[in-house]
Order: C-alpha cells, then sequence, then structure tokens
C-alpha cells in the first residue's frame, strides 16, 4: 500500500489542449509516412496521458494548502499539538493482531473478502467504493494494521483529514512504522495543525526511513511552512542536503519541482528557473515546467 500512498487526495482534471494535425491528407502519403504520422499520434497521446497523471500527482504536493480552508488574516496561536508515545515504546508485537487472531475463522474470512474489494478498488482509485467495503472494520479488528492502514489511506484520498489521521496514529501505535509519516503529516497539514505537522516530521528525521519517504516528508514539513508565508524557511528545510543527481529518481523529481515552486514564491528566481531546467533535461514531459519556465524567462 505504500507505494500508492503518496500521490495525494486531490486530482487535477485539465482537458489536453488541442493539437492542430500538420501531416498531409492520408491519401499523399507513402507507407513510411503514414507509420511515421501514426506514431506520431500515439506518442502525442501518450505524452498528454502522462502529462495529466504526472500533473495531479507532484502538484498535490506544492498545493496541499489549497486544500483546506483559507489561512487565518492574523497568526495562530501554536497548538500543543497531539500527545503521542514515542516510537520506542510503542509498536510491541503484541500489540497488533491478525485478522483471524482478532476476529476468529468464521469471521475473518468474511472481513478477508470485504477487505480485498476495498483494495481493488482503492488501486482503482475508487475511493468511495473502497470505503463502503471496509466501513465499519476497523471497530470489528481493531488491532488489525492492514485494516487500519487502508482505512487511514483511503480516508486521506477521500479528503477526510481528521478520521484519516486518526486511523494512521492508531497503524503507528500497533507498529511503529514511519513509511506512513508523510501522509500523517500531510492530513495535519491539511487541517492547518502545524504542531503535529513538526512532530511527526522530526520523528521521521529520527527513524531509519528511506530516503524516498524522507524525501516525501521534507516536501510536506516545507510545504507546511509555506502554507504559513515563512517561505524562506520553507526553501532551507526542502534545501537541507538536498543534491541535484546524476540519475534521478521519483522522489528527486519531486522534491526538485516543490522546490522550485517554493523558490519561485520566495523571489529566488534564478534559482526557480535553474530547478525547472534541471526537471526537463530529466523529463521534457514532466507536470508543467516547460509553461512554468518560460513564464520566468
Amino acid at each position: 500500500m505504500g507505494s500508492v500512498a503518496r500521490k495525494g487526495a486531490a486530482k487535477i482534471h485539465e482537458e489536453p489542449l488541442p493539437v492542430e494535425d500538420k501531416t498531409p491528407p492520408e491519401e499523399e502519403l507513402t507507407p513510411e509516412e503514414a507509420e511515421e504520422a501514426r506514431l506520431r499520434a500515439e506518442r502525442r497521446a501518450a505524452r498528454q496521458a502522462r502529462t495529466q497523471q504526472l500533473r495531479s500527482e507532484a502538484k498535490e504536493a506544492v498545493e496541499r494548502g489549497n486544500l483546506s480552508d483559507a489561512p487565518a488574516k492574523k497568526p495562530e496561536k501554536r497548538s500543543r499539538g497531539r500527545r503521542r508515545t514515542p516510537l520506542s515504546e510503542s509498536g510491541s508485537s503484541s500489540q497488533a493482531q491478525k485478522l483471524e487472531e482478532a476476529v476468529g475463522q468464521r469471521m475473518a474470512a468474511t472481513l478477508r473478502q470485504r477487505l480485498e474489494r476495498a483494495e481493488g478498488a482503492y488501486e482503482q482509485e475508487d475511493y468511495r467504493r473502497a470505503w463502503r467495503s471496509m466501513d465499519g472494520m476497523a471497530k470489528e479488528a481493531p488491532k488489525v494494521p492492514e485494516v487500519r492502514e487502508l482505512a487511514g489511506l483511503t480516508l486521506y484520498r477521500l479528503g477526510r483529514w481528521e478520521l484519516a489521521a486518526r486511523e494512521l496514529e492508531v497503524l503507528r501505535e500497533l507498529t511503529g512504522r514511519t513509511d506512513l509519516h508523510p501522509v500523517l503529516a500531510d492530513c495535519y497539514r491539511a487541517q492547518r495543525r502545524w504542531t503535529d505537522v513538526d512532530l511527526i516530521w522530526n520523528e521521521l528525521q529520527a527513524s531509519d526511513a528511506s530516503s524516498a519517504v524522507l524525501a516525501e516528508g521534507r516536501i510536506v514539513a516545507a510545504g507546511a511552512l509555506g502554507d504559513q508565508g515563512k517561505l524562506n524557511e520553507a526553501v532551507g528545510v526542502l534545501s537541507k542536503n538536498f543534491q541535484l543527481p546524476r540519475r534521478a529518481k521519483e522522489h528527486h523529481l519531486r522534491q526538485a519541482y516543490a522546490l522550485a515552486d517554493l523558490c519561485e514564491r520566495a523571489g529566488e528566481l534564478p534559482r526557480a528557473r535553474q530547478l525547472f531546467d534541471w526537471l526537463i533535461d530529466q523529463d521534457e514531459l514532466y507536470v508543467d515546467v516547460a509553461e512554468r519556465l518560460d513564464a520566468l524567462r
């Protein structure tokens, strides 16, 4: 589940721009020209589809704050944040249960079918159907990690931030895992619970999380600072120990895109141009970097 957890709750639907077909009439084409025109059309369609997908996946990292209520005009009082047991004291094996242990063999078979239906719907991005399939399962099997995880991720995709955070906090206590901390922090970011974002981010930094998970957490932490108007601090968080690699992975692209966005908002236009240039070199189809780079020139 973790591989798809951080694609974002919101999808940005945009119709692709019409592309003028400059190929000669079909009757004037040689077989070679016809094949070339067909391949060109396929590449064009693939580019539009890929751009649409990446636009929704990458932009959520820098636009999460826009999904919640507009920021208050006056600075908010800093909350204490949620009380939570340190990871070193949580996640013992005795806390988590298997489905069969939690509800018995007979009931487990039924719940397993519902869980599989919910997983299938989730993978198809039909999050409402996924939630209908598993609604109430957390009460029936409260200590089963896979139930809490899927419930939390589904609620996250539905934009039900408070309920999603509640499920993911339980998962954290049951397992001691940190791989979904970026999602949990994102839930708090959407609720403008800045102290909880900071606490989860600090806990993630102290863990042995992978570089990809850390990058996602850093994007959320920086985004939360940006939401509060602390753009220079946000740039600093996202820039820390970040170097543009020769062989970029997806999390490098996402972090560079988020950093370029923050640099542009902070007025660091030369650096924003540099980052957008690098992104184009890595993948000329990546999100809207070409349009944003043109706007900065």
